[in-house]
């Protein structure tokens, strides 16, 4: 996109970012010697799964340069000026090059873009407010694949090294497409320290003060934006998945916009949000975790009702089921359902002050204000009925990155039954 005014603050800059798979991780843009021929971007990937580029772009003060391939989990590639140019000062070649941004000229910083928006920036000698680097002849390099869309990611390196870096990923969890559970972005073991071989109640104390930490609260107006990353189609990213239906929508037809109408989607509170929390001041009421796209009117004929099996088909939702009291979720997503009203139960025991103590409890018999929601052992028997997938998996990382928290139950369902099994089976 261009800029008519350049002179951003960071923080107004970054509040219409998405999050992306990729970063940009070194940049040369006062060179040696022709600024034309030499200069060049660097990428990483910190996944563990290859990404195409596809769909990815480079843009400066007046430019757009579209990209193409693929990077590899943890690799890096280099897109080059001019490839004789970038020949001469590392004896390589780069991955791509006849790159058409000008750098050290007009520019004075780079984006990196999808479909979705502006994913990564990184930019010099205050060409956008905060960003004083000052980089003559080497390159800048971005120090930690940690990225906190300031300044402070950013170095300016003693030699280059652009194809190589110090930037890695843990992947000992197994492949972003595996259905095991286990997580692909974060070592386990670290991240559930204090929770390894406990049980029972113990276990669900322990994982509620690893949750509990680092929750980043979202305002209600920034769950519209966080839902269009977590629930992106892996299909098509400029739709969302909706939770009950299935239906893969326009990211832009939710509720409240020019041209929205009863098959606009909206957010829906998996948690009623009227059992429990019901002021946006709350942090379940904005907790992305339990919170899913839906189409408009499926989300009010859902309602506040507990989950539970039985019912009539409720029509709009194929393989939908609703009675007074309940809703049963089509198969797909029952698991999903599960283990978010889990999560919720561990998150929100009533030490965060301006939450309650929330209980699932064995019954469809709740009332609204209280924060109870059932049904336990239909939830109990779900999670085991429909396993973790991929999609699931995925978005647990991408919740992870706005929230800064993750959901325990995906990551390793079975601690569902140590903490719940006794009252189920």
């Amino acid at each position: 996109m261009k800029r008519s005014v350049l002179y951003l603050s960071a923080a107004m800059l970054y509040s219409s970012l998405s999050y992306s798979d990729i970063l940009i991780s070194e940049v040369l843009y006062d060179t040696p010697g022709t600024d034309s021929s030499e200069e060049w971007i660097e990428l990483y990937n910190p996944g563990c799964d290859a990404v195409s580029l596809s769909n990815y772009s480079l843009e400066d003060n007046g430019s757009s340069f579209a990209l193409s391939g693929s990077i590899e989990a943890g690799g890096y590639i280099t897109i080059a000026r001019s490839s004789s140019g970038f020949n001469a000062l590392y004896s390589d070649t780069p991955d791509i090059s006849g790159m058409s941004l000008s750098l050290g000229n007009s520019g004075d910083w780079v984006e990196l873009s999808n479909s979705s928006g502006v994913v990564d920036l990184v930019a010099w000698e205050n060409k956008v407010s905060g960003w004083d680097i000052s980089a003559r002849y080497v390159s800048i390099y971005r120090t930690s694949s940690s990225d906190t869309d300031s300044v402070s990611d950013w170095s300016v390196s003693g030699s280059d090294s652009p194809g190589t870096g110090t930037l890695t990923q843990d992947c000992a969890g197994g492949s972003g497409s595996s259905n095991s559970g286990s997580n692909s972005q974060i070592n386990e073991a670290d991240y559930y320290a204090d929770a390894i071989g406990l049980s029972g109640s113990a276990l669900k104390t322990a994982l509620q003060g690893i949750i509990s930490a680092n929750h980043t609260k979202l305002t209600y107006k920034e769950v519209w934006t966080a839902l269009q990353y977590t629930d992106e189609d892996p299909n098509n990213t400029d739709n969302v998945i909706l939770i009950y239906s299935g239906r893969s929508a326009d990211k832009d037809d939710r509720d409240g916009t020019t041209g929205s109408d009863n098959d606009s989607w909206n957010r829906e509170h998996i948690w009623a949000k009227s059992l429990g929390f019901p002021s946006t001041g709350q942090y379940g009421y904005t907790d992305i975790h339990h919170l899913r796209p839906a189409d408009k009117t499926v989300n009010s004929s859902r309602g506040n009702k507990s989950f539970d099996d039985g019912g009539s088909a409720q029509g709009e939702a194929a393989n939908t089921f609703a009675d007074s009291d309940s809703w049963e979720p089509r198969d797909e997503v029952k698991g999903d359902v599960a283990r978010m009203i889990f999560y919720m139960e561990a998150r929100y025991d009533g030490s965060d002050g301006n939450m309650p103590d929330l209980e699932i409890v064995n019954s469809t018999s709740v009332s609204s204000g209280d924060p109870n929601i059932g049904v336990l052992c239909a939830l109990y028997s779900w999670n085991d009925e429909d396993p973790v997938d991929s999609f699931e998996q995925r978005r647990n990382d991408r919740v992870q990155e706005w929230q800064g928290n993750r959901n325990p139950f995906i990551d390793n369902p079975q601690w569902i039954e140590s903490i719940w099994g006794a009252d189920c089976n």
